[in-house]
């Protein structure tokens, strides 16, 4: 069980008998042992991966990007997010929606930033209180929520944009969001790879993000027929938001990985991750290189991009009979693997 859980379950006590919405927990066993006491518990996750495990384990889970809370619910249990962000438009959105009977428990690892919550979290309730620190944890409790105002999410977005080959895209990310208001580095390299490329077809924007290498492939080749994938809700807001402020039509999956893909495709653009929350964690993109060759057509090829001390090119050749560099700059590599290997 993870050590998030482990301070939340060892205060359990002082949690009311009644509703708790627990946010964003581990892949663990924290809600079923929360679900004592005739308590009921709802599990929220802005996480598909996350929502599709507590689910298979009979956890009551809902995926999405904001939660709503019901009346009932006088415990917020909510695990501090990777980004201060996201963590501020979260406490937003609870604060305004909370009653004033209830109440916030905000959890998490010392090393992401738990420490410095306290002045995060009072302008949005009332009262706050460090409860305990323990196993390189910390949990705070925050009651009489006074929110700035009612919740909206203009508040919280960043509109910005890009020119690529000569076209104008507008872009908008929600908090959450890989690079978030800005276009990085490594896409940024990824994308310049692409442009007098021009690929067509059938294409995957793999870990979309808000959409960015997707959205800009379209403008170069209106004629693609785009599939945006991410495990974050945030993301797949993100990426909706910018298809519909440019006009364009895409479809938009939430998918653990490759899990709930399907069909097959020329071209897998991707600028992968290699973190969950704020662990790294190459599995996933270990894993995607795996199953990825079942989802191309016989000539189709990826391309990506990533730091480039990552060990992805012999990963890939597992896999692949071709794995070529094609560009190198700023600490990242672009490159394209093509014919799956049986």
């Amino acid at each position: 069980m993870e050590r998030v859980s482990q301070l939340i379950l060892r205060n359990a006590n002082l949690f009311n008998t009644g509703h708790i919405l627990l946010i964003n927990p581990p892949r663990d066993s924290c809600f079923s042992n929360l679900a004592i006491n005739k308590r009921h518990v709802h599990v929220f996750t802005q996480d598909f991966g996350d929502y599709s495990y507590l689910r298979s384990c009979g956890a009551q889970t809902e995926f999405g990007l904001i939660p709503s809370l019901a009346s009932s619910e006088q415990d917020v249990v909510f695990i501090l997010p990777r980004e201060r962000e996201r963590l501020g438009m979260m406490l937003h959105a609870l604060s305004a929606s909370m009653s004033q009977n209830s109440v916030l428990w905000l959890a998490g690892e010392n090393r992401a930033g738990i420490k410095s919550s306290a002045r995060r979290l009072s302008p949005y309730f009332q009262s706050v209180s460090k409860i305990d620190n323990a196993r390189h944890c910390t949990l705070f409790r925050a009651c009489n929520p006074t929110p700035p105002g009612p919740f909206d999410f203009d508040a919280h977005k960043k509109t910005w944009s890009l020119t690529y080959a000569g076209t104008d895209i507008n872009m908008i990310s929600l908090p959450g969001t890989f690079a978030h208001g800005k276009l990085d580095t490594g896409t940024g390299l990824l994308l310049n790879s692409l442009e007098e490329l021009k690929p067509g077809g059938r294409m995957l924007d793999f870990a979309c993000g808000s959409g960015v290498i997707g959205l800009s492939l379209l403008s170069l080749n209106p004629a693609i027929t785009l599939t945006l994938l991410d495990v974050s809700a945030p993301a797949l807001a993100s990426a909706q938001h910018s298809l519909a402020v440019n006009d364009m039509t895409a479809t938009v999956l939430a998918s653990d990985g490759l899990s709930h893909l399907e069909g097959s495709f020329d071209w897998i653009i991707s600028n992968p991750p290699f973190h969950r929350g704020i662990r790294n964690n190459l599995d996933i993109t270990r894993a995607f290189f795996a199953g990825a060759g079942k989802f191309l057509t016989k000539k189709g090829r990826i391309r990506l991009v990533y730091n480039s001390h990552l060990p992805y090119a012999s990963w890939l050749a597992e896999h692949f009979s071709r794995v070529e560099t094609l560009q190198t700059d700023k600490g990242f590599r672009v490159i394209q693997a093509s014919g799956m290997l049986n």
